[in-house]
């Protein structure tokens, strides 16, 4: 069996084709004895599951180690196994699933190894708790560079043009997202000259704006990379963000809005920092949690653009609101 025939993807690309195997006929006895042998020889490594097999390779059961030995030795596989049949039967991945699932099943289920299959049902190899590690600790590093808008394949180059090259696309799009941001606090020009109080407080609305947002978008990301949040959780996990950024823009706005009246003097200057930033943090949990959602529905990588996308919109709602608002209420 040639593991490079599978996509980088897919399961059978991280198993392991050494594999403890029995027939289902086979005396415990004998299964044990040959298992010995083998651990004496240093042919196989751990191990924690025996694979029960019928006549045509294909897998029936598994069996732990701890559970083989309160076997009846004298007896088959077979007649031990049929007692309680259910509790031998093996949580397996075909070849071609998708890595992504299969560690999901592993943090499920708690496993520390999983049978791999045909589509036949045949034995191929076994993938283990250590590779799943591994897999993880890949993907958990892939997503910290795309949250960062870093090429990870870049970074991991020895070429600083390359590496700078990567970094510099995602730092144009923020460019281009900052001027957009620009050209909102450049529609209240007048209300800024009027009021110098509002550039002051301006930082504030964003900088509150951005980090609720960035809590929502972290915790939804990495939900979805642990596969903890299915199609039909997303209305409430969107829900369950936006409350809690209410709650905390209505806690920081009342904060706020005191500080703001006495800083300056003006309680409706206080009135306004308050409700915008109520609507800001309101804004930054719907958009931090339904971006990476509405991404994953497309099938791009919520980690990647996810912080750009999110920054805009934080930085846009929270000086509209803020500008706008003391536009109204302050001249």
């Amino acid at each position: 069996l040639q593991l490079k025939q599978y996509e980088e993807d897919e399961a059978g690309a991280y198993m392991q084709i050494e594999v403890y195997t029995a027939g289902l006929e086979q005396n415990v006895h004998d299964v044990i004895n040959d298992f010995a042998e083998l651990r004496r020889n240093d042919e196989l490594e751990n191990v924690n599951y025996l694979f029960v097999t019928d006549k045509e390779k294909k897998l029936r059961y598994g069996v732990g180690l701890d559970n083989l030995l309160v076997f009846d030795f004298n007896k088959t596989l077979k007649d031990n196994i049929e007692r309680t049949p259910e509790k031998f039967k093996p949580i397996v991945a075909t070849d071609h699933d998708a890595i992504d699932d299969v560690v999901q099943k592993f943090q499920e289920y708690d496993l520390n190894s999983m049978p791999v299959v045909d589509k036949e049902g045949v034995l191929l190899g076994r993938i283990t708790s250590d590779d799943i590690y591994d897999i993880i600790n890949e993907q958990a590093t892939d997503q910290m560079y795309h949250l960062a808008g870093v090429n990870d394949d870049a970074e991991e180059d020895e070429d600083i043009f390359k590496a700078g090259k990567a970094r510099a696309i995602w730092l144009s799009v923020n460019l281009l997202t900052a001027i957009a941001a620009s050209l909102v606090i450049g529609m209240f020009e007048e209300t800024l000259q009027s009021i110098v109080a509002l550039a002051i407080l301006m930082p504030i609305v964003a900088s509150m704006g951005g980090n609720a947002g960035t809590q929502s978008l972290t915790v939804v990301v990495r939900q979805l990379a642990l596969g903890d949040i299915a199609k039909h959780d997303a209305f409430r996990t969107i829900k369950k963000e936006v409350i809690l950024s209410l709650a905390n823009g209505l806690f920081f706005a009342i904060i706020m809005g005191i500080i703001a009246s006495v800083w300056f003097d003006k309680g409706m200057l206080g009135v306004v920092i308050a409700l915008s930033m109520v609507i800001n943090l309101l804004s930054a949990g719907f958009f931090g949690s339904m971006v990476p959602l509405l991404l994953k529905k497309l099938d791009v990588d919520p980690a990647i653009g996810s912080t750009v996308i999110l920054t805009t919109v934080t930085d846009v709602v929270g000086f509209f609101s803020f500008l706008g608002l003391a536009t109204l209420i302050l001249l």
